[in-house]
């Protein structure tokens, strides 16, 4: 089963001959100011467009908002998704069918060297130690903390259920309390980080770009299973849950 991540520069409107969100979603939109209006609309019609790509619906499903302020499908049979931004960038990602998904997109540097500090302060041993053994500092704690974003948009916690989550990134490996399977991969490119979470089952993530003339550009497609992804990636499968936590998942 294959999961779908697309991401678009949104320097621009997409085309109103592409628009597939029903008129209700663009009129709750009217309320926010331009930069947010702007890229919650463009979210959703890359979700809407990710349905018609993937599951031929060929307009945008209703919506809900979750207690934690995620938005899912009004219809609990429709596949999970989550969305991210960083700078102009939106990105989408749809899980297969049955399955959970969980995005999180960072621009590599945009933070400055007391916010990195700030971001490393509560992590675990373990994170920093491979965080100081990768040649850029930087980059590395990005990883991290996107990965751990990625997670907990999945599981639905806010940070403040960050002590739930539990890297192991040297050895590949994660551990939740609230969900006790879920595989992530992150990878690092010269100006975005991206981290997708998602359902063990999920076998294949599929890349997709929008480009400059709003046209869908395959990037590539990732086999979950291969523990080697890429030089600059990485791969996060769960732990077997301790025997005091099975009681209470």
């Amino acid at each position: 089963m294959a999961s779908h991540f697309v991401r678009w520069m949104g320097n621009s409107p997409l085309s109103s001959e592409l628009l597939r969100v029903p008129q209700d979603v663009i009129n709750s939109a009217e309320r926010f100011p331009d930069k947010r209006r702007s890229r919650f609309l463009a979210a959703r019609e890359l979700l809407a467009q990710l349905m018609l790509r993937v599951y031929g619906i060929r307009e945008l499903p209703p919506l809900v908002t979750t207690s934690s302020g995620r938005p899912c499908f009004a219809d609990p049979n429709l596949p999970d998704f989550s969305i991210a931004y960083a700078g102009n960038m939106v990105g989408v990602l749809l899980a297969e069918e049955g399955g959970r998904a969980g995005l999180d997109m960072e621009i590599v540097r945009a933070h400055s060297r007391q916010t990195q500090d700030t971001l490393t302060q509560d992590l675990s041993s373990g994170e920093k130690a491979w965080i100081n053994a990768q040649q850029d500092f930087m980059e590395a704690v990005t990883q991290i903390w996107t990965l751990r974003q990625s997670i907990l948009k999945l599981t639905g916690e806010s940070e403040n259920g960050a002590g739930s989550l539990q890297l192991h990134p040297a050895a590949g490996r994660l551990r939740s309390s609230v969900f006790p399977d879920i595989q992530a991969v992150c990878d690092a490119e010269p100006m975005l980080v991206w981290s997708c979470a998602l359902s063990p089952g999920t076998e294949r993530l599929c890349l997709w770009e929008i480009d400059a003339q709003q046209q869908w550009q395959p990037l590539r497609d990732v086999e979950m299973s291969k523990p080697n992804i890429g030089p600059r990636s990485l791969r996060l499968t769960s732990l077997t849950p301790a025997p005091q936590e099975i009681g209470h998942l």
